[in-house]
């Protein structure tokens, strides 16, 4: 435990004592050890369900075989991350095994996110109950649960934030810092609350200026000049991300306001009322530094996709997921200490509950944490099903292309009658498939060709059009994907 308890089920302490301070710094290395390791093996065990990753995952792992060939090109594709990218340059030594091994980061980091947010919104008073409710709300979120089985890396910003907290928490400050270190190769969102607590540590002498600032310096670097070896262009990750899928909120007549109203609809009700609960928690411990701390910085990093959006960036949901996992684990700390205040009411005038309320057995606890869990999980429940639907469609396309290259001679061959062409979302899972850098699959069809032919999803009309490049040679057709020829020069 990282807090000493003074009620052992419903709320924890407002501040952990000296001894309970000086234990938990010989935790961190042990205790994040064995969350990781256990956080894999189960990551590792959903790889038996149908797994694949999406657009961006897929652009990371072919980047970093690209790395390990020193032959980067990104000039397509999504914005640069250098954290994933890491991971998958030394996958790229596994072969076809890169993107599993990406999939089980991935999913391993939004699992970890889920134990901390447990640890987070009990560490700030919400004791276990509390801890409970936020680590259920955000498991079984559709957008979290979609984001992390296609391998975004959300999951892993979620649980490096998280973290950074909880060892702020227990006053380990050095590990908190290296943690929030990796958060910022994730999103460049997080540069200013890496910068002020980068400023604090220097402060309290945890680390020194040069450290601090040479740290700085290599996230910048590492943010950019691979970009510049890959693009010529040290900005490109900035630049791309303003080029806008249609529908977002960028276009709307108030994109601050239409990304705010998006973050709302990621919070279901139970956790509204978590979050009036937290706000009078902070009135009434008015010293509780963290979580008034954690409480400004979710209202900031919104704040600042807001304004990121109304100056052109996309503010999409991925843009939402840091700061609404925040706001989720403040609104199971707040119901949590609230639970804790009707026990302690009740207890005043019932003799009965009395020693319920000072030493709750572990029934009560069971019991109270099932209820309010299941409370926080069922507004979710509705939209589980048709989630996992959709997951295993995308699995699915994946899957069968491989199998159908091959069953049309396979990808030299049909590099060689022509461009590659697919629709706008599947080019990298294409370009991985064929071994070839993603710019060089194409969108609009023109021979010499070869068209990967696809339904993106169940519902969805085959992309692209065939128009310019006729359908009279069929080289291998699966359920998902047709792949269409059309070899020679323009009109032979």
């Amino acid at each position: 435990m990282l807090i000493e308890e003074r009620s052992a089920a419903l709320r924890v302490s407002q501040a952990p004592s000296g001894t309970a301070l000086a234990s938990a710094r010989g935790l961190p290395v042990h205790g994040a050890v064995l969350l990781a390791a256990a956080c894999v093996v189960i990551a590792a065990l959903t790889l038996l369900l149908p797994s694949a990753p999406t657009y961006d995952p897929w652009s990371w792992i072919i980047w970093g075989r690209e790395i390990a060939h020193l032959d980067l090109v990104t000039t397509e594709g999504p914005s640069w991350k250098p954290l994933p990218v890491a991971f998958t340059t030394i996958f790229s030594f596994f072969g076809s095994w890169s993107p599993d091994l990406w999939l089980v980061v991935a999913r391993a980091g939004a699992i970890a996110a889920c134990a901390l947010a447990f640890r987070v919104a009990r560490g700030l008073g919400g004791g276990i109950v509390g801890g409970v409710a936020a680590a259920c709300a955000l498991a079984i979120a559709p957008w979290w649960i979609r984001s992390g089985a296609l391998g975004n890396s959300e999951g892993l910003l979620v649980a490096l934030v998280l973290g950074a907290i909880d060892r702020e928490i227990a006053g380990d400050r050095r590990f908190a810092f290296w943690l929030a270190v990796c958060a910022g190769l994730l999103r460049p969102e997080v540069w200013p609350f890496l910068g002020l607590y980068g400023l604090f540590v220097m402060y309290t002498k945890a680390y020194s200026w040069r450290v601090v600032v040479g740290v700085g310096v290599a996230v910048l670097a590492v943010w950019t000049l691979p970009e510049w070896w890959g693009s010529g262009d040290l900005l490109r990750a900035a630049h791309r991300a303003k080029n806008v899928n249609a529908g977002a909120p960028t276009y709307a007549d108030n994109p601050a306001r239409e990304v705010l109203h998006d973050a709302g609809l990621m919070l279901t009700t139970p956790l509204i009322v978590g979050l009036l609960c937290c706000g009078v928690m902070v009135i009434a411990r008015r010293r509780d530094r963290i979580m008034a701390v954690v409480i400004a910085m979710s209202i900031a990093w919104l704040g600042l996709v807001a304004y990121m959006t109304s100056d052109g960036f996309s503010g999409n949901q991925r843009y939402l997921m840091g700061p609404v996992a925040l706001l989720m684990v403040l609104g199971g700390a707040g119901i949590g200490w609230a639970l804790g205040l009707v026990v302690d009411g009740i207890a005043r005038y019932v003799p009965a509950v009395r020693s319920v309320g000072r030493r709750p057995s572990l029934v009560v606890v069971v019991l109270a944490s099932a209820v309010v869990g299941l409370v926080f999980a069922a507004p979710s429940f509705e939209r589980f099903s048709p989630n996992l639907r959709g997951l295993k469609y995308q699995a699915q396309l994946a899957d069968e292309l491989p199998g159908l290259i091959r069953t049309a001679g396979g990808a030299e061959k049909l590099k060689a009658c022509g461009t590659p062409f697919t629709g706008p979302f599947l080019v990298p899972v294409v370009a991985w498939n064929l071994r070839m850098h993603t710019k060089d699959i194409r969108l609009s069809p023109q021979a010499p060709s070869v068209t990967f032919r696809v339904r993106t999803t169940a519902r969805a009309r085959a992309v692209p059009s065939l128009k310019d490049v006729g359908d009279d040679t069929t080289l291998a057709t699966g359920s998902k994907w047709r792949i269409v020829a059309s070899c020679g020069s323009p009109g032979a």
